[in-house]
């Protein structure tokens, strides 16, 4: 699951999809809830970069945290673990 991002004709940025649950406060980690009961996950890690996200982790196994567009101090200290960079991620995932 992820934010559905919304563009205008032109390409420019024109928000977001409010009607996702991921898009609002405690929306994420509902959609956890959700995962692990209808799919059957039992762990889910969360990515991402703001506070909605982190919120997630009260449910989730994991949060990392990602700062390559944007360091946020509390979402860097809320982190399981904490990557500027997408290449650190993945060359521990391969």
């Amino acid at each position: 699951y992820a934010n559905n991002i919304l563009f205008k004709e032109n390409g420019d940025y024109a928000g977001y999809d409010d009607t996702e649950p991921t898009s609002r406060a405690g929306g994420k980690p509902k959609v956890v809830e959700m995962l692990k009961e209808q799919k059957g996950y039992k762990t889910v890690v969360i990515i991402g970069d703001g506070a909605t996200d982190m919120e997630a982790n009260v449910v989730a196994d994991a949060f990392i945290g990602y700062g390559g567009v944007s360091v946020r101090p509390a979402v860097e200290k809320g982190a399981d673990w904490y990557v500027k960079d997408f290449k650190d991620l993945i060359s521990v995932l391969k």
